[in-house]
């Protein structure tokens, strides 16, 4: 390892204001092979032929993460850097370590449900931090609040909602953060349908996290349930589209350590309609 600053990975992850922010780093800068003109000569050959440079990939690779708007908070957020506490954790872990080494746009998507505080958005922004730095994937990230304000643009006809939702159905992964947070009315719930069909249509990948209960088992009295909120249809395309995943353990957020014990082993939901990872458990 020459570069300590990156790790010579070639770039460093730092908090913004409000989203995560790439750079590219020092060590690469101006570009030791092309100087940064983005071509560099081969003279292994005769005659000499001018070859793109890498560096044009780990900018693209760069500005891509940068767009998809990952939380600050979630910066440094990796699946190797995951701090397992108990519960399904550690299984949910290796089951997108797999994924994650098996991806290609378009196969199923996941969906992680489980209490509040147990690493769900840390896991969904390491899988969109490698899709995009180090795949050169175009990624997005929203949480379910500023989606349905995104989406009331949309509906209200205002200048520019169309783009939004277009820019939301064309990138190559969308993650929707906290899905089915709160209650919502007939307008938003018409517009997410067709947001969700339209990537199905499109055969573009979906990764979900919601803090409701996503089985497919009986209700628990008072529990809030993700089918209810998001009602049959769209429960329906989330199953043919994800993986459903439960995510158990303390809450990291309360710092208990010693919470009732948790299923041994994530609860999964969905029927297989494309092809998808061989090593998908």
């Amino acid at each position: 390892m020459n570069c300590r600053k990156c790790g010579d990975l070639g770039y460093i992850v730092e908090p913004g204001v409000e989203t995560a922010t790439a750079v590219v780093c020092s060590c690469r800068t101006p570009c030791p092979r092309c100087g940064d003109s983005g071509l560099w000569i081969d003279d292994s050959v005769l005659p000499p032929v001018s070859r793109s440079c890498d560096c044009r990939h780990l900018r693209r690779h760069v500005a891509r993460f940068n767009a998809g708007e990952l939380p600050a908070r979630f910066h440094r957020s990796t699946i190797e850097n995951f701090e397992e506490t108990g519960g399904t954790q550690a299984e949910v872990r290796m089951h997108l370590v797999r994924y994650r080494r098996a991806f290609s746009p378009g196969v199923r998507g996941l969906l992680l449900w489980g209490p509040p505080g147990t690493g769900k958005t840390h896991l969904i922004c390491g899988l969109l931090r490698h899709f995009a730095l180090e795949k050169g994937l175009s990624v997005r990230f929203v949480d379910f609040f500023h989606l349905l304000d995104l989406l009331k643009a949309t509906w209200d006809g205002n200048k520019g909602g169309d783009d939004i939702l277009e820019s939301l159905v064309q990138v190559d992964v969308l993650a929707i953060d906290e899905l089915g947070k709160r209650p919502m009315k007939p307008w938003e719930l018409a517009i997410l349908d067709q947001l969700i069909s339209r990537r199905y249509n499109a055969g573009r990948s979906l990764l979900a996290t919601t803090n409701l209960n996503a089985s497919d088992g009986a209700d628990v009295a008072g529990e809030r349930r993700l089918a209810d909120e998001v009602q049959e249809r769209i429960q329906s395309r989330l199953i043919e589209m994800c993986d459903f995943l439960q995510v158990t353990g303390p809450d990291y957020r309360r710092g208990k350590v010693g919470a009732a014990p948790a299923a041994s082993h994530p609860t999964r939901v969905g029927r297989r309609t494309r092809s998808e990872n061989a090593d998908t458990p």
